[in-house]
């Protein structure tokens, strides 16, 4: 596969907030690497703007940040992005990875059925946890960084030229090193640990897990 990145990035709550912020870090290792970034930030991450971009520079690689549900994603203002039986089409042809609740319950399968080589999402709601003081700093919440340092893994990881599932390997191991930290470390922390191995657990790969950009 050849390298265009499209990444969609809301911001208009907290949860969003963050994922605004973490996907920073994989625009700017794409871009250090040369592959041609999309980024449809804030307002930019509608439906309109999504479908536009991806018809008109046919990117091989979308990383969707936001909200959704076993069959959606959404966008800016929580408003869909893509939905089963409306626009899965649309991912044919691309290795998809969606940070978004739920997703990979429906819409994955649906994409693979659509045509999309590789779909990395979550089955169950992507659950993380945040300090308040950081909303200012989130890439310094050490908190977050548990849930969210997983998940960058897999995109640091298919951007490296590592195979799907192979990067989807090196995310779970990533979730499970966060977990034995915090147990051998003894921290105040250990009531996160059900909610990282949650997030782990409903990780998925689905498609060609050997497909690279």
């Amino acid at each position: 596969m050849s390298g265009t990145l499209l990444v969609t990035r809301p911001k208009y709550d907290d949860t969003t907030h963050y994922l605004f912020y973490w996907a920073q870090e994989i625009i700017n290792l794409a871009k250090g690497k040369g592959i041609k970034v999309l980024d449809l930030d804030k307002e930019r991450a509608n439906k309109n703007e999504f479908e536009s971009m991806v018809a008109k520079m046919r990117p091989s690689f979308i990383f969707l940040n936001g909200h959704g549900g076993k069959d959606r994603i959404t966008g800016a203002d929580n408003k869909t992005l893509v939905r089963t039986g409306e626009n899965e089409k649309i991912l044919k042809n691309k290795l998809v990875y969606a940070l978004s609740c739920s997703s990979a319950k429906e819409l994955g399968p649906a994409s693979i059925k659509a045509g999309a080589n590789a779909y990395l999402g979550y089955s169950d709601v992507f659950i993380f946890s945040y300090e308040s003081n950081k909303l200012r700093d989130p890439l310094n919440d050490r908190t977050a960084e548990l849930f969210l340092g997983p998940s960058n893994q897999l995109m640091i990881s298919i951007l490296k030229g590592h195979a799907a599932k192979e990067s989807f390997e090196r995310s779970q191991h990533c979730f499970l090193q966060n977990i034995q930290k915090l147990v051998m470390s003894e921290s105040s922390d250990l009531s996160l640990i059900p909610y990282i191995l949650w997030d782990k657990m409903h990780q998925v790969c689905l498609g060609n897990g050997e497909i690279v950009l």
